[in-house]
């Protein structure tokens, strides 16, 4: 709220690139909020997004979801298929 106000004050001012600042603070406002309440960033989300990324290089040429799903399995889950084959590398 006091934030939201502070916005209107500014864009009221004739200090342009001020205004360009509360511009974008009203833009990210809601992950402005958000951050402040829970101080986490959207990190896990990056990382996430990367290993989904490495997915899609690995299974390239397959087009179903359940092809890619599996191989975000195998890429995030570091499974260790020595336990089941004794010729399996360890995962990296």
């Amino acid at each position: 709220d006091m934030l939201k106000h502070w916005c209107t004050c500014v864009m009221r001012s004739k200090v342009e690139p001020m205004k360009e600042v509360a511009a974008m603070v009203r833009r990210h406002l809601e992950g402005i909020v958000a951050w402040a309440q829970t101080r986490q960033t959207n990190g896990f989300l990056e990382a996430l997004n990367g290993l989904f990324q490495a997915a899609k290089r690995r299974a390239r040429g397959f087009t179903r979801f359940t092809t890619i799903r599996t191989v975000i399995f195998l890429i995030a889950g570091k499974l260790d298929f020595a336990v089941i084959n004794p010729h399996a590398r360890q995962p990296t």
